[in-house]
């Protein structure tokens, strides 16, 4: 059972709203679909594996919230549609998405092949698209809505992971386009741009939170928790945001206020500890 933290909003600012949290079986995503059903939210947590997800829901459903577990793919678009179809059948309507879910490994771009970066491409910025237009083509559309990405901060390229730059990058460019075309429909669309936090993820890359603080040179000096990107992203998809959209927000303890690290020293200390642990392709 999560050690819930101090509540950040009104115990009503969500009420009557239902969000979809995708990825939200751990880390983040967890955290936002905890707060936001104690916010008042009814929750939706979609995931590959129904264990975790299930064990989401339950937690919300322990301290008097409502939860429903689906699982499915963000990739598989018949599958989103029969996922759009459930929430409308429990539901009859959503107003928030949180496109969280997402996943990545660490390569330089020389030793990447052309189906690592497909797959990358197609979970962190295809699925997100098909998330996005199910839910706007069911809901959004009709009675508004809010989106919020879940991404990186790419405007200096990510190192060792060239696929995921491109990935998050296209997810950005989208999120302003659709921001843009979409406002008439009072749809908000932002992106939340997490820096260095600790998360479960953190123990699959080979180097430790410690050396990724070091390396992204972190100005504040210590590691957020899942909790800053929760309370950000429930700001952006509650009344409290209602005047935002089309905006990327660093959550990053002011990681992009230095140039960011050699790129050299990044590839030379994932690769060494990588080569060190015997580790293949490591997703987040």
């Amino acid at each position: 059972m999560t050690q819930l933290p101090k509540m950040r909003y009104a115990a009503d600012l969500l009420q009557d709203k239902v969000a979809l949290v995708t990825g939200g079986g751990s880390g983040m995503g967890k955290a936002t679909a905890l707060e936001m059903a104690r916010c008042g939210a009814r929750i939706v947590v979609l995931g590959r594996r129904i264990e975790p997800i299930e064990a989401c829901a339950n937690e919300i459903r322990a301290f008097g919230g409502e939860a429903l577990a689906i699982s499915g793919d963000i990739r598989d678009a018949d599958r989103i549609d029969e996922v759009m179809r459930e929430i409308k059948s429990t539901y009859g309507k959503l107003d928030i998405l949180v496109n969280n879910a997402g996943g990545q490994f660490v390569t330089p771009a020389r030793e990447l092949n052309n189906k690592g970066f497909e797959t990358v491409i197609r979970n962190n910025l295809i699925g997100s698209w098909q998330m996005t237009k199910a839910a706007a083509d069911h809901f959004m559309f009709e009675h508004g809505g809010s989106v919020v990405f879940v991404t990186a901060c790419v405007k200096s390229g990510l190192t060792g992971f060239v696929h995921t730059a491109a990935a998050r990058g296209g997810v950005l460019m989208m999120m302003k386009t659709l921001a843009a075309e979409w406002a008439e429909y009072g749809i908000r669309l932002n992106c939340v741009a997490p820096g260095t936090v600790k998360t479960e993820g953190m123990g699959h890359y080979p180097i430790s939170p410690e050396q990724w603080l070091k390396l992204n040179r972190n100005v504040m000096g210590h590691m957020g928790d899942v909790e800053d990107i929760a309370g950000t992203i429930i700001f952006l998809a509650s009344p409290l945001g209602k005047f935002v959209t089309g905006e990327e927000w660093y959550i990053d303890g002011g990681e992009t206020l230095h140039l960011k690290h050699d790129a050299r020293d990044m590839i030379d200390a994932m690769m060494f500890a990588k080569r060190e642990r015997g580790d293949g392709k490591i997703k987040s």
